[in-house]
């Protein structure tokens, strides 16, 4: 169960991330977010990712292991933050 959750966290917090940045905020937000409104999303993304982190180790006895299979599921949360980014811009090109 912590795993699921971890992933759902991870996914979350790579979505804050990808919005905090520049293309994020120029495509998601429309530019609206300052320097710290920017900087504060970064901080609780990477909040998020250390709080996923701590279930994906927890989640069994093998910590080596956990640890090295929460870096390869953060491979596709950043694909898939990345792609919901772009497909949003496509989207509101006319």
């Amino acid at each position: 169960m912590n795993w699921i959750m971890s992933l759902l966290l991870g996914q979350g917090a790579m979505l804050v991330l990808v919005t905090a940045s520049v293309r994020g905020n120029r495509v998601l937000c429309r530019n609206s977010l300052t320097d710290f409104q920017r900087n504060i999303l970064k901080s609780c993304a990477a909040a998020g990712l250390t709080a996923s982190l701590f279930l994906q180790a927890t989640s069994s006895d093998f910590i080596i292991l956990n640890i090295i299979e929460w870096i390869l599921l953060a491979a596709p949360e950043i694909m898939v933050a990345t792609l919901l980014c772009s497909w949003r811009e496509q989207r509101s090109r006319p």
